[in-house]
């Protein structure tokens, strides 16, 4: 017989109705587009006279997207490490702040630099002729007054119109496969080098597998995909 009196235990809550913690990050959710996208990028064969308005349209999303990637897990680490994140700091600063061994900062830098100028539309006036090799610049985005950072004549040569170090283009509409891949190659390196500091804060462990012409592949693996070196301009 049960006594009336004996105390009674709460039931055990049900972890299915249990409030629990997110923290939106987009971070891995943008792995399998971007894979969509590479895929398109890398289906047409690319020409020795110049970038296509195709393989740029594709080229240009990817340099913002792998810059989207790498900013959500910094966001990620910015929360992780509040206590310690500065304001006003660029991803690429912060994560300097916060990593003492960083690998590649110049590289990380001139990516960051790239990407925001892409995603901004920073616009270059220039003059090509029909006898000329190059075309000649006749207003740079600082010109013209756009918002490009403190560090763009540092980083961008105005007679090559490419960064210094990786040899990016900087104008946004001649961007091709190959800076993608170079930006792929500093973005995923310094995410890898992220998450073997600590899984928590940039848990990429699991994340990245993606569907690639109808095969499971290692997202990682698509980099081995794009051509080594630009092809050579035929003789006329």
């Amino acid at each position: 017989m049960t006594d009336p009196d004996a105390a009674v235990s709460p039931p055990e809550p049900d972890p299915e109705t249990q409030p629990f913690d997110i923290v939106t990050v987009l971070g891995s959710n943008l792995l399998q587009p971007m894979a969509d996208h590479i895929d398109r990028l890398l289906e047409r064969e690319e020409t020795d006279w110049g970038v296509t308005p195709y393989e740029n349209g594709y080229a240009a999303l990817l340099v913002v997207a792998f810059n989207m990637l790498l900013e959500s897990y910094v966001a990620r680490l910015r929360f992780k490490r509040r206590a310690e994140s500065k304001p006003n700091l660029t991803f690429t600063a912060q994560l300097a702040a916060m990593f003492d061994d960083l690998p590649r900062p110049e590289a990380l830098e001139e990516v960051y630099v790239i990407g925001k100028a892409t995603a901004h539309n920073h616009i270059w006036n220039l003059e090509l002729a029909d006898d000329d090799a190059e075309a000649k610049v006749l207003l740079t985005p600082k010109d013209l007054e756009m918002a490009t950072k403190q560090s763009w004549e540092r980083i961008v040569d105005l007679g090559t119109r490419k960064t210094r170090l990786l040899g990016l283009n900087a104008v946004p509409t001649a961007l091709d496969r190959h800076d993608v891949k170079t930006v792929f190659d500093v973005t995923w390196s310094t995410l890898q080098f992220m998450a073997s500091k600590n899984h928590d804060h940039t848990p990429m462990k699991g994340y990245h597998t993606v569907r690639f012409r109808k095969q499971h592949r290692h997202f990682a693996d698509l980099l081995t995909l794009f051509p080594v070196a630009r092809p050579v301009p035929k003789e006329a």
